[in-house]
C-alpha cells in the first residue's frame, strides 16, 4: 500500500472510494476534480500518475494535544508473523467496476511516535497531515530472540579435592589445639629440688634461709626443712660442710664451702731509713684487718732499692695480701736520711692515742716520734659522709686532733697520723723529756700509758 491509491468513480460521479490518512478538513466532495477516464487499458504506453489534489489543511482546526511522558517499555513479546496482504487487483478487474475483497489487516496496537521535526529537505515547518497514522508493518517476520541453551560446565574435580583437603586440615588443627589444651596446658609443672653450690664467707654467719641452699621448681620451698647442723666453724678457710633439705619423704644433700672473697684492709705508716740501709714491706704497715693472716710486698722492689741510695722522700706502694689471695694496695712515704735511724721502737698507748719513739742500738731516743689517733664511727652514714668530704685531703682535723687521714671501711675507722719532734713534745709536756729508753718508758708509764718494744 502507498499514499497514492487509485480512485474508482461510479457512473454518477458522486461516490469517492479512497483511503484517508490523518485528519483532513472535510469540504464539498464535488470540489475534487474528476479523474480523467482511461482511454486504452491495453495500451503499452505508461499511464501517467494521477496527481492528487488536496485542499489546504486548515491548521487552525488542528489542535496538538500535549505529548504524554513515555511509559517504561515493557519487555517485548514476540510478535506473530503478519499474514501477507493479497495480490493487488489488476487494472482489468478495476475496469469492471468491482473490487475484490481484501484480507483484513490484523489490528495493531497504537504506537506513539514523536512528531517529526522535518518532513522534507526543503521545508522545516512541521506538517500535521499524517498525525495518527500507523506506519506500515513490514512483511519480514520479527526474529525471535535466541537463548543460551549451553549447559554450564561442571566444576573441576581438582577444586573439590582442594576444598576437601582444606576442611580436613582445619579439623586436624582444631583437634590438635584441643589436645594441647586438655593434656599439655593443664599438665602440672615438674617438681624438682636442685641444691646450690653454697659458699660462706670466712668468719661469717650461717644463713637459715632455705632459698639460699636450693632451687625449687613447681613447689614452695617453705614446705621443706633445712639442716645445717654440720656447719660448725666458719673460721677455717676452704673447709667444706654438708647440709640437708627434706621435702616430704625425699632428702636432698648439698655442700657448703668456707671462702674468703674480701680483700684485706691495711693502715700504712711512713718509714725513715738511713741511706744505703735496708727496709721491709711490713715496716710501712701500721695494722691489717682481715679474716686471715696478711702478708706484704713492694709493688716495685727495684724502685725502692733505688730510693735508698739517695737522701729524700719517696712514695712507696705496698701490696697487702690475705691467705685466700685477695689483695689491696696502700701507699706510704719513705724518708731517706744520712742520720742514724731507729733500730727498734718504744710504743706507748692510752685510749685512742699511740706514741711511737725511735731508738738507736744504744737505747737512745732519736729525737722524733709518731703520734696516731684512731676514731671509730658509730654509724656507717656518719663515716661515709666524713670520708667523702676528706679522703682526698692530706691533712684533716677531727675532734681537735689534726693529722694525715686513713680510712678502714670494714671497721668504720679513721686514723690520723702526725710526726712530732722532741722539741714539740717538750712544749706539749711543759718540760724536757728524757732521752733514753728506760726513762721514756718510766715517764709515760707513770702517766697511764702502756708501753711495749716493737721491731721496725
Amino acid at each position: 500500500m502507498n499514499n497514492n491509491m487509485p480512485n474508482n468513480n461510479n457512473s454518477n460521479g458522486n461516490d469517492l472510494n479512497a483511503v484517508s490518512l490523518g485528519t483532513i478538513n472535510t469540504g464539498n466532495v464535488n470540489d475534487i476534480p474528476p479523474v480523467p477516464p482511461v482511454e486504452n487499458l491495453n495500451s503499452t504506453e505508461p499511464v501517467p500518475p494521477v496527481q492528487p489534489t488536496v485542499s489546504p489543511v486548515d491548521t487552525t482546526a488542528v489542535s496538538t494535544p500535549p505529548v504524554a511522558p513515555v511509559p517504561p517499555v515493557e519487555p517485548v513479546t514476540p510478535v506473530e508473523p503478519v499474514t501477507p496482504v493479497g495480490d493487488v487487483p489488476s487494472l482489468d478487474n478495476m475496469s469492471s467496476g468491482t473490487i475484490p475483497p481484501v484480507d483484513p489487516i490484523p489490528p495493531v496496537q497504537p504506537v506513539n511516535y514523536d512528531i517529526p521535526e522535518t518532513i522534507n529537505n526543503f521545508n522545516t515547518t512541521p506538517v500535521f497531515n499524517e498525525i495518527g497514522t500507523v506506519p506500515p508493518i513490514p512483511n519480514t517476520p520479527i526474529p525471535t530472540p535466541t537463548m543460551n541453551t549451553e549447559e554450564p560446565k561442571p566444576k573441576k574435580k581438582k577444586n573439590k579435592l582442594i576444598f576437601v583437603i582444606i576442611i580436613v586440615l582445619l579439623i586436624a588443627a582444631v583437634g590438635v589445639g584441643v589436645y594441647i589444651f586438655l593434656n599439655v596446658s593443664n599438665k602440672p609443672a615438674k617438681v624438682s629440688v636442685t641444691p646450690k653450690e653454697v659458699t660462706i664467707e670466712v668468719g661469717g654467719e650461717v644463713s637459715t634461709n632455705i632459698q639460699d641452699y636450693a632451687t625449687f621448681t613447681g613447689m614452695n620451698g617453705s614446705t621443706c626443712t633445712l639442716d645445717t647442723s654440720a656447719i660448725t666453724d666458719t673460721s677455717v678457710l676452704n673447709a667444706e660442710y654438708a647440709f640437708h633439705i627434706t621435702c616430704g619423704t625425699a632428702t636432698y644433700d648439698g655442700t657448703a664451702k668456707i671462702v674468703d672473697t674480701v680483700a684485706p684492709s691495711a693502715v700504712p705508716k711512713d718509714v725513715t731509713a738511713q741511706i744505703n740501709g735496708q727496709i721491709n714491706p711490713g715496716d710501712f704497715i701500721s695494722s691489717c684487718t682481715d679474716a686471715t693472716e696478711c702478708s706484704y710486698a713492694f709493688s716495685d722492689v727495684e724502685a725502692v732499692n733505688g730510693y735508698l741510695t739517695s737522701v729524700g722522700e719517696h712514695s712507696v706502694d705496698i701490696i697487702v695480701k690475705d691467705e685466700a689471695g685477695n689483695t689491696s694496695t696502700v701507699s706510704a712515704t719513705l724518708i731517706v736520711t744520712e742520720d742514724e735511724v731507729a733500730e727498734y721502737y718504744l710504743s706507748c698507748s692510752l685510749n685512742n692515742e699511740n706514741l711511737r719513739f725511735g731508738l738507736t742500738n744504744t737505747n737512745e731516743f732519736m729525737g722524733s716520734a709518731v703520734r696516731t689517733y684512731t676514731f671509730t664511727f658509730s654509724s656507717s652514714n656518719e663515716y661515709n659522709t666524713f670520708k667523702t668530704q676528706n679522703e682526698n685531703q692530706t691533712e684533716v682535723t677531727y675532734q681537735n686532733v689534726t693529722g694525715t687521714p686513713s680510712f678502714d671501711d670494714a671497721t668504720l675507722t679513721l686514723t690520723l697520723t702526725r710526726e712530732l719532734t722532741k722539741a714539740e713534745l717538750d712544749q706539749e709536756e711543759g718540760s724536757t723529756l728524757p732521752t733514753t729508753y728506760g726513762e721514756l718508758r718510766q715517764y709515760y708509764g707513770g702517766k697511764g700509758y702502756s708501753c711495749t718494744i716493737e721491731q721496725p
